[in-house]
């Protein structure tokens, strides 16, 4: 497997091949999937109630339709996060330099997503004057190893991430990692099972004309990212 920087250097054809050598594969399932109503009335362990706060949450809008009737409304909503995408030199190629992308196993999809790294704000992000772009920074950094020296905002307001969960918005940033590279060890949270590895920007271009990437966030960050830098231009 080749290495640059101290992590795997991978293709479209080898990405998930590389990604389950490095023990990013699909979780076993222990029972067939079941509603969070039937969910919470089993017996659960301390560990499995604390795990309730990560589930999908709801909420009610009463309206009047467009024949004057009541409606309720459901949407879902959840906690707004940052994906960051960056660009390193790649030596055997200069014209198409490396993605950062992380793969995690996701349960909600069941597949092994490819997305540039990526988290949502903590607390200590909340204090920041930007809390953002802090936040970008921060999981970035914890993600890759890598040290940013600069970040920047692909997006004002943040893109919904679909009509039925307007609440929620992702905020897209372009990082632009310090140089020289010199790659530090991660720093994960208990919760997280990913690993990194770097594709040449054609090749992850080509996964996502191919439907491989499972994650809009990583798309739209992508070509932001190139409309920023004056590398994408409309005909």
């Amino acid at each position: 497997m080749k290495m640059l920087y101290g992590v795997p250097v991978v293709t479209a054809g080898t990405i998930f091949g590389v990604l389950t050598e490095l023990g990013i594969a699909p979780w076993p399932q222990l029972e067939p999937p079941m509603t969070l109503e039937a969910y919470k009335q089993r017996d659960l362990t301390p560990q499995q109630r604390s795990e309730l706060k990560f589930a999908p949450a709801t909420e009610v809008v009463l309206l009047k339709d467009h024949r004057d009737r009541p409606y309720a409304g459901f949407r879902g909503i959840g906690n707004d996060w940052v994906t960051t995408i960056a660009f390193l030199p790649n030596p055997d190629a200069p014209d198409d330099q490396l993605v950062p992308v992380v793969g995690e196993w996701k349960h909600g999809a069941e597949v092994v997503t490819l997305v540039p790294p990526s988290g949502v704000l903590s607390r200590s992000d909340h204090t920041s004057l930007k809390p953002f772009e802090t936040c970008a920074k921060r999981e970035f950094e914890e993600e890759t190893g890598l040290e940013l020296q600069e970040i920047v905002p692909l997006s004002e307001f943040g893109i919904p991430i679909s009509g039925r969960k307007l609440a929620t918005r992702f905020y897209p940033f372009l990082g632009v990692v310090k140089e020289p590279i010199v790659p530090q060890p991660s720093k994960l949270d208990n919760t997280e099972d990913l690993k990194m590895v770097l594709i040449p920007l054609s090749e992850w271009r080509k996964l996502i004309r191919a439907g491989k990437v499972s994650e809009l966030c990583s798309v739209a960050v992508t070509y932001l990212a190139l409309e920023h830098l004056g590398r994408l231009h409309a005909r």
